[in-house]
């Protein structure tokens, strides 16, 4: 009965500073019942399980829930911290607990069982399983993660002082920038952007690089770079076998006769691709460099033979000289003795 008077009294000294002030009901009338036991006050309910409990819908410009100003709490277990510490829960009922509800926010200051403090907001579908979760951890980290309708992870994001995170681990996961996901440039890419975009940093792939093509298979062979159109740069570095097996004692070197036979039938050297093989099949970088070499290191030695060729001739044209000259000189002694 007090709990009505102070009620009314309220009402009636609001009603006096503001004369644009009214409660209304369907019978002109506000009724409220009052739990003498736990001094709780009900509208539209006569066993109010709250300090004021409101059967019907509530509706306010503005609404203020200062909770409780926590100091470090002493619960039964972590259960029992997590049941006492909300601090708002709207929708239905989640099963299994008695507070829990659709949206629920948590304040958590606890010392025992565990010394912890976080702030949480989670939200449910009408099946209980948590979809949405925010959690805020006093001194450490945040996590926001988004769930399936099986509870599965689909989006994850978590991180401190030190750097964050972003996971997103279902194999069929795909991001798309710039445009949409039914755009079917999407195909089974598992990240699309749509318009420019600058990496600043190395970019790791232990599969295959497509510029302009998606195809990196020749023949037989499987390229981790494929472009479709120009290349341009200024310096490319090739790892490959060298062609110095030409030095060696075991090298057949063709002879300048048969390397001229070979040309005259086939309108190329020896060990070098054709124009039209280069035109079918594309040219190796790696493998015409070496090729190359080998001709150079193969000309180097038929420039080495022909020296030494020379030089013998010259020698020879030397020695023929000499004798000349003492057939000459013998000749001359001859004719003065007559």
């Amino acid at each position: 009965m007090k709990v009505k008077f102070f009620i009314i009294i309220i009402l009636v000294c609001f009603s006096k500073q503001n004369g644009n002030a009214q409660i209304s009901t369907p019978s002109g009338t506000v009724s409220t019942t009052t739990n003498p036991t736990t001094g709780n006050v009900g509208i539209g309910t006569s066993s109010p399980n709250s300090k004021l409990d409101v059967a019907g819908d509530l509706k306010a410009i503005k609404g203020v829930f200062p909770g409780r100003e926590l100091e470090d709490e002493v619960f039964i277990d972590w259960n029992d911290g997590i049941e006492k510490s909300i601090v708002f829960s709207a929708g239905k009922t989640v099963p299994g607990s008695a507070n829990k509800r659709l949206f629920t926010m948590h304040d958590l200051s606890m010392s025992s069982p565990h010394d912890f403090n976080g702030v949480f907001f989670n939200m449910r579908d009408r099946t209980g399983k948590e979809r949405f979760n925010v959690l805020l951890y006093e001194g450490h980290g945040s996590i926001l993660e988004l769930k399936d309708h099986n509870q599965s992870e689909l989006f994850k994001v978590s991180g401190n002082s030190e750097g964050a995170y972003l996971q997103m681990p279902k194999g069929s996961t795909k991001v798309v920038i710039g445009g949409f996901s039914d755009n079917p440039i999407v195909g089974t890419h598992k990240f699309v952007v749509l318009g420019s975009s600058l990496i600043q940093g190395n970019i790791i792939t232990d599969s295959s690089i497509g510029i302009g093509t998606s195809i990196f298979t020749d023949g037989d062979d499987t390229y981790k770079l494929s472009v479709n159109g120009n290349a341009r740069a200024e310096e490319v570095k090739v790892y490959n076998t060298w062609a110095d097996y030409v030095f060696k004692d075991t090298y057949k070197l063709m002879s300048l006769e048969d390397i001229e036979v070979y040309i005259k039938e086939n309108g190329h050297l020896p060990n070098v691709p054709s124009a039209k093989e280069i035109t079918e099949n594309g040219l190796e970088l790696g493998g015409i460099s070496k090729i190359q070499q080998e001709k150079i290191e193969e000309l180097t030695l038929y420039v080495i033979e022909q020296y030494k060729i020379n030089n013998k001739q010259s020698l020879e044209l030397e020695k023929q000289s000499e004798e000349i000259k003492e057939l000459r000189a013998l000749i001359e002694t001859l004719l003065e003795k007559e």
